[in-house]
């Protein structure tokens, strides 16, 4: 989807001008991760997104799937495979979006969902495993705005995000994973560093991850494929940290149970965003010709 994907960057780099301005959009939430995905025990993952509307008109709020992989250049798609990226909320209603991503892919998919309108709404989702007797068991997973303010590079990305909480050991598994986008082609490739510490606060693992110049990219990985040999631990975090480039990062952690797959999802986050204006005008919103291009 090469379209979609330079269609998306172009508009970024026109949010990135009409900032300025004050017109870009009145909402935009990027959900770090989302997937229908086969688990262990013949368990599948899932996910749903809620979404509630503001207004007291009908509400079309747009949805695209940054799919998880690391090096791929076209994985920008409309959330529904058919290509009806809108989702119509009523007037001051809501509606679920239940299993979101079944059906995408034969074999599944992982990724981050972006989600934009240009009237306020709010959002959440839930990640959930569920099981062959169609019992389920899952976790919050919370939004997180302004995610093309950062990759418009108008942020502060030099501290540290934090992932406090992790377990590998026989009872529990750690996953770590992010969602960034590149568009600035001026600063080369965004770093990101990812180190894994014991209870002491010792490294004792670390992975540096690139994002080319005008990539989005989603990665989710087991904590085990960076320690290594120190894949057993009862206590120890995860530290995220931007080497380079100018570009968003948004990171995250779970921590699920081996024998129930109960999950615990744990959200880092690097500065915040240089503020937006409550007054700022919807007269120009890049996302719905984003969408409205792909229908076409």
């Amino acid at each position: 989807m090469r379209t979609t994907r330079w269609i998306l960057l172009m508009l970024v780099a026109l949010a990135a001008t009409a900032a300025g301005a004050q017109s870009l959009y009145s909402d935009f939430y990027v959900i770090p991760v989302a997937s229908h995905t086969p688990g262990r025990n013949g368990t599948t993952w899932m996910s749903d997104v809620a979404l509630l509307n503001l207004q007291n008109a009908p509400l079309d709020v747009q949805m695209v799937l940054i799919e998880s992989g690391e090096g791929n250049a076209d994985n920008v798609f409309p959330v529904t495979p058919s290509g009806n990226a809108t989702a119509t909320v009523p007037p001051s209603g809501s509606l679920l979006l239940q299993d979101v991503l079944n059906g995408f892919r034969a074999n599944g998919v992982t990724g981050a969902i972006l989600i934009g309108a240009d009237r306020p709404f709010a959002v959440t989702s839930r990640s959930y495993s569920s099981s062959p007797g169609g019992n389920t068991i899952g976790q919050t997973v919370p939004p997180v705005r302004d995610f093309l303010e950062n990759v418009a590079g108008r942020s502060d990305q030099s501290a540290v995000a934090y992932i406090p909480g992790l377990q590998n050991n026989a009872r529990f598994r750690s996953n770590l994973g992010f969602v960034a986008g590149n568009t600035n082609t001026a600063s080369g490739s965004v770093g990101v560093l990812v180190t894994v510490r014991n209870a002491a606060g010792g490294p004792i693992g670390s992975r540096l991850f690139t994002v080319p110049a005008g990539n989005f990219e989603h990665m989710q990985f087991p904590v085990s494929s960076i320690i290594g040999n120190e894949a057993q631990f009862d206590i120890g975090s995860a530290e995220f940290r931007i080497t380079g480039g100018n570009g968003a990062v948004v990171p995250y952690g779970s921590v699920v149970d081996n024998a129930t797959a109960d999950a615990a999802f744990i959200s880092g986050q690097f500065p915040a965003n240089a503020p937006l204006s409550a007054g700022k005008s919807t007269a120009a919103n890049p996302l719905r010709e984003l969408f409205d291009r792909m229908r076409r």
